[in-house]
């Protein structure tokens, strides 16, 4: 089985309704895993939105293409951009002020219902959330609004949603916003080098047989 057929055998495992944690624990990029991402749920009858944050999908696509991952799959999602100056793919929706997370959340709901209503089911992608976790302003009452969206959607059939963070340039004092988010979601995986191979760990899922499962390429 090749690299690709793995990754991709671990996502069509991921049930609609979950909140999915993808973390990053060193400092590799998440192009690879997210173009097969993208790749088994359009396979799996999904529509693709992407939640770019602060120009996360033109670093994630400039790197791919520099690495020799193709990249027009990207161009299939729908994007939902938070923040950031160049606008990557099909963008739906800008929301450009971030700096007041109440309003932001408000802004991302409306428009996300609107896409849950009529293109369900939907695949997730949100890319960049660590950015927002380090922002400065992220008051207790702003991670409050942002962890009550999160959460909102658990459950949720019409969709199923892939958070890809870099959980190695969160500082230590956003590491209980990670825990937090550990908590709220169904299934956690922690990708990270191992010598010249690239390791899967699924350390929690709601799938029995997913839990604990190791893969690495």
């Amino acid at each position: 089985m090749n690299v690709s057929s793995i990754i991709q055998n671990l996502w069509g495992s991921l049930k609609r309704g979950e909140l999915v944690l993808v973390e990053r624990t060193d400092t590799g990029d998440q192009y690879f895993g997210a173009y097969n991402l993208v790749t088994c749920g359009l396979d799996n009858g999904y529509n693709i939105v992407i939640v770019d944050i602060l120009d996360s999908l033109h670093l994630l696509t400039a790197k791919a293409r520099l690495a020799g991952t193709e990249t027009e799959v990207f161009t299939k999602a729908e994007v939902i951009k938070i923040g950031g100056r160049t606008p990557t793919g099909n963008v739906i929706k800008t929301i450009e002020e971030i700096s007041e997370p109440v309003i932001l959340t408000k802004k991302f709901r409306d428009v996300y219902e609107q896409v849950l209503e009529s293109k369900s089911p939907v695949l997730t992608i949100v890319l960049g959330l660590e950015k927002l976790l380090m922002a400065s302003e992220f008051s207790s009452a702003n991670v409050h609004a942002l962890i009550k969206l999160i959460s909102q959607y658990v459950g949720d059939e019409r969709q199923l949603t892939v958070y890809l963070v870099k959980t190695d340039i969160v500082g230590p004092e956003r590491q209980s916003i990670t825990a937090l988010l550990e908590d709220m979601a169904t299934t956690v995986i922690r990708v990270s080098k191992k010598g010249k191979a690239t390791e899967f760990h699924v350390i929690k899922s709601i799938t029995p047989n997913l839990e604990d499962m190791v893969f690495r390429f």
